[in-house]
């Protein structure tokens, strides 16, 4: 293979030009400020009125953990579905395998949801090892599924 050398026209395009930073006519950032300081008039000195803030105690914050705690609950138990429903399809002989792809499809997105769910819940949370075993059951199907374990032979 041979490479031809296109530095010269390369050269001829993008021709070396260095331009030297400009000059200010005169005026230093220094006298600029002093300048802009200098014409800043101070506000009036006295008291402002303090704002109205409205009382906030009807509103109760909820924890997070509580919220994650609940969308992992939620999105095991969808995952958990699937789950049967994917048994049920395999043990069906009347069903294809192309008529449970699309319930691997769906196994799968609801893991990739449910994973970072995994992350935030404390590491003493008896859910996460439910959460944790529920998604190793998930990936090894998948993984099982698109291997070609359930192919006949």
């Amino acid at each position: 293979m041979k490479i031809d050398n296109q530095h010269q026209v390369l050269k001829n395009i993008y021709q070396d030009s260095k331009t030297e930073p400009r000059q200010v006519a005169g005026e230093k950032f220094g006298d600029i400020l002093t300048e802009t300081i200098d014409n800043n008039k101070p506000e009036a000195a006295g008291t402002r009125p303090a704002a109205f803030v409205n009382s906030l105690s009807k509103i109760r914050p909820t924890s997070t953990v509580d919220l994650d705690r609940q969308a992992a609950i939620d999105r095991v138990e969808n995952l958990l579905g699937l789950l049967d429903d994917y048994r049920q399809s395999l043990s069906d002989p009347r069903v294809s395998l192309r008529q449970v792809d699309p319930i691997v499809q769906e196994m799968d997105k609801v893991k990739e949801t449910l994973t970072p769910v995994l992350d935030s819940l404390p590491d003493d949370e008896k859910l996460k090892d439910i959460v944790n075993q529920t998604l190793v059951t998930a990936s090894l199907e998948i993984t099982k599924f698109y291997r070609g374990d359930y192919i006949a032979s």
